[in-house]
């Protein structure tokens, strides 16, 4: 029950991440801010994974991705990618077990968890054509949207969903 409650709760944040203008007809606007709502910003997505350096060294290959930080403090490694305004970062699951008592890993040989991390990139083929070079698994080859982005899904080497896909039109 637990873990089915935290896939769900993790889905919901992703997913609220994702909504756009175009889920209704009109613009979405931002509420008036008051006194008591805070400012807040997404500064980090934060993946848990087996071994950190060797997914740090992953993403930086399939990716082009720079490393921002690492520290593993006696077996409990933590590190971070630079992604533009929020950062890609990874505990290892001794790490995570002092954030969650429990929690659903990841893997290759199981179904994908529920949700995604998206890149942006101008040639999503180029792009994919690298990562799967690099060891990532593919899901889905780029395709152009009816929405006109192009669009490709990977599994990265611990088994997470990375989307590839051009900026909205």
């Amino acid at each position: 029950m637990k873990k089915s409650l935290l896939l769900v709760v993790c889905s919901l944040v992703l997913a609220s991440v994702g909504i756009t203008s175009e889920t209704t007809p009109e613009a979405v606007k931002p509420k008036d801010k008051n006194m008591s709502t805070p400012s807040v910003s997404l500064g980090y997505v934060v993946l848990y994974v087996k071994d950190v350096a060797a997914t740090l060294a992953f993403y930086e290959e399939a990716f082009g991705l720079s490393r921002r930080f690492f520290n593993d403090d006696q077996g409990k490694a933590y590190g971070e990618l630079e992604t533009g305004a929020a950062r890609l970062a990874f505990y290892n699951f001794e790490l995570a077990k002092t954030q969650v008592k429990e929690f659903v890993a990841t893997s290759p040989d199981k179904a994908p968890l529920g949700f995604e991390i998206a890149l942006v990139t101008s040639d999503v083929p180029a792009l994919y054509a690298r990562a799967l070079k690099a060891g990532a698994t593919a899901v889905s080859a780029p395709e152009t949207k009816p929405w006109g982005q192009t669009v490709a899904c990977l599994r990265d080497k611990d088994g997470h969903l990375v989307e590839l896909c051009t900026p909205l039109p």
